[in-house]
């Protein structure tokens, strides 16, 4: 007569190797990851600020619309696009794009951010991924991103590419304007400029 009790034994050993294993894995994980979260401090970079950005529309005949655009010393990014905007497709809602940003030299930074686009319905149609590298002026008071060294992906509900718009292709550039008390960003901004209203 054979008893199972060796083959449960042997089982609940495995299992329990296993565990073993994969919580020893997770540590080691957890200790990377601690590691790779480091505390970084950008704030002697000249891109680290309040912008308001100036981005081509999706549409070729609209205007460039206004972006509040945040990288932060810590390294994180928020590019603040309006809710609702038309594209070739239609109407879609736009969520901020947020990401991170480092430094790419001493004047300009390469930021990764993501942003979601949603119907009326709130159903997913896409994500966008964007790869940005603004240049800050001299004087740190303006940036641009011409688009040379750009990334855009593009990807389905699911997260698979759909579409990825490489650097170099054509088109307006990106421009931006610091923010501070007092200073919008918008040109007619400057001081002494302005009209009072009645």
């Amino acid at each position: 007569m054979t008893s199972q009790q060796p083959t449960h034994s042997l089982s609940r050993r495995t299992t329990l190797a296993a565990l073993a294993g994969g919580s020893l894995a997770l540590g080691l994980g957890s200790r990377a990851a601690a590691a790779q979260a480091e505390p970084v401090d950008h704030t002697g970079h000249p891109l680290t600020g309040m912008w308001l950005a100036m981005p081509p529309a999706t549409l070729p005949e609209d205007p460039p619309f206004p972006a509040p655009s945040l990288f932060a010393a810590d390294g994180t990014v928020l590019l603040s696009f309006p809710v609702c905007l038309r594209d070739a497709n239609g109407v879609g809602f736009y969520s901020p794009a947020v990401g991170t940003w480092e430094p790419h030299d001493e004047q300009t930074g390469h930021f990764t951010a993501v942003q979601t686009i949603t119907n009326i319905e709130g159903t997913l149609l896409s994500s966008i991924t964007i790869d940005g590298f603004p240049h800050v002026s001299e004087d740190g008071q303006t940036f641009i991103d011409d688009g040379s060294l750009v990334t855009v992906t593009i990807r389905d509900p699911a997260g698979a590419i759909i579409a990825v718009v490489p650097p170099g292709t054509p088109g307006p550039p990106v421009t931006a304007v610091r923010m501070s008390p007092g200073v919008s960003g918008f040109p007619d901004d400057a001081p002494g400029e302005a009209t009072p209203i009645n």
